[in-house]
């Protein structure tokens, strides 16, 4: 029996994966996967190559980058389980943003599905949406007042409230 009995060419390992040829020749070039051994010029891969790919794809499916997943896969900094409980809560304050904004975005698509304006303009989404801009930049500006980033409207600073035009250059003028 060959050596190449076992071995998988490229092709057949994308379509046993379920991934483009181009596609494992960049996690080859990412140090994802081992470059593996030619005969004849053409790859050949060992078919414990399918279990590796299994991981990187299942890793890439709860989110985690190719850096992530290179540095879970590699022998540095401990035992896996150990890598993957690090990166695991790494990535958990990531998601419980991903989760809220979801949940934002539903709420929203929900609003709208409901929506009867009979325009665009009238519409009073965009009111909340504006009053809510209107509040962070408010507390945006106080916290940075409190931080002493941001001087007294007193002392002659610009009004960059998002109210009309973003600069309230009349605030300006009455504050001299």
């Amino acid at each position: 029996m060959a050596a190449t009995d076992h071995q998988l060419a490229i092709g057949e390992l994308a379509h046993r994966a379920g991934m483009s040829t181009s596609r494992l020749r960049y996690y080859e070039r990412r140090g994802l996967l081992n470059p593996p051994q030619r005969h004849a010029g053409k790859r050949r891969y060992q078919p414990t190559v399918l279990r590796r790919l299994a991981i990187i794809d299942a890793a890439q499916r709860v989110g985690f980058s190719l850096d992530e997943i290179k540095d879970l896969l590699g022998s540095r900094g401990g035992p896996a389980h150990e890598r993957l409980r690090r990166l695991a809560l790494h990535k958990l304050p990531e998601i419980d943003q991903l989760i809220q904004r979801a949940t934002t975005v539903q709420a929203l698509l929900r609003y709208c599905g409901d929506c009867h304006c009979h325009s665009i303009d009238e519409c009073k989404l965009l009111e909340e949406r504006t009053a809510l801009l209107e509040h962070r930049a408010l507390h945006v500006r106080s916290a940075a007042r409190e931080a002493g980033n941001l001087p007294d409207k007193s002392r002659g600073a610009l009004d960059v409230s998002p109210k009309a035009g973003n600069v309230d250059h009349d605030s300006q003028s009455q504050d001299r």
